[in-house]
């Protein structure tokens, strides 16, 4: 199972409205929670955004994990939305730890687990026969959505090259993405946070510059 969309936003779903920039479900969860134009904006704002974050998601990442009975389910309320929400956190914090190369905190590392063990797996026979996967949740009230999203980040610590995991190069930014380009030289979430942070640098440049100048210039009148 791979969770990685390596196509460019233009395959995202129409009329798209949230941040899909890293190219792995984990990680655009963790990204619903960046900075625009300096503030900090929460793009799960109530059950339903997060609903439509979720659909937006699912199309754009079609061979993710899925819990059987899915939609019959799962409720969009605001306990759902808070084990989100915490979940995203709890998310970040492990994936800064694996970029910045330090230990994983083990009151994180155990409620990840905790997430991961709100599910199994089972082998059914589908209709032509054939052996197929399916994941049940053992908790219905969240599982089937926290499950799908602890599994694509499983997936990330275990099998994919932690060295591609980066933080955008903005420093105003808190974006995560994994780089998939075939130089491995990617460096920002996407190019419009590159640009928004090369023209702060090119102003914070010509600033220096204007009162540099003026030092001169008091110096040698």
């Amino acid at each position: 199972m791979n969770h990685i969309q390596q196509k460019n936003q233009s395959s995202a779903p129409r009329n798209q409205s949230f941040p899909f920039l890293s190219g792995v479900l984990a990680l655009d969860l963790i990204n619903t929670d960046i900075f625009l134009r300096g503030k900090r904006h929460d793009f799960l704002s109530s059950p339903k955004a997060a609903a439509e974050w979720w659909r937006q998601a699912s199309e754009l990442f079609p061979d993710r994990a899925r819990v059987e009975d899915e939609a019959a389910i799962t409720r969009w309320n605001p306990a759902l939305l808070e084990e989100l929400k915490r979940l995203r956190e709890t998310l970040r914090r492990l994936f800064l730890a694996l970029i910045e190369q330090q230990p994983l905190d083990a009151e994180d590392l155990a409620e990840f687990n905790r997430r991961l063990a709100l599910g199994y797996h089972t082998v059914s026979l589908n209709e032509t026969g054939e052996a197929t996967s399916r994941y049940h949740t053992t908790e219905p009230a969240t599982g089937a959505i926290l499950l799908p999203l602890a599994l694509s980040a499983f997936e990330v610590m275990t099998r994919y090259d932690r060295s591609r995991l980066h933080k955008c190069a903005n420093e105003r930014c808190i974006g995560l993405f994994y780089d998939t380009t075939r130089s491995a030289t990617r460096h920002w979430c996407s190019p419009e946070c590159m640009n928004r942070a090369r023209s702060h640098q090119h102003y914070q440049q010509l600033k220096s510059q204007k009162v540099i100048s003026a030092v001169t210039e008091e110096y040698y009148q």
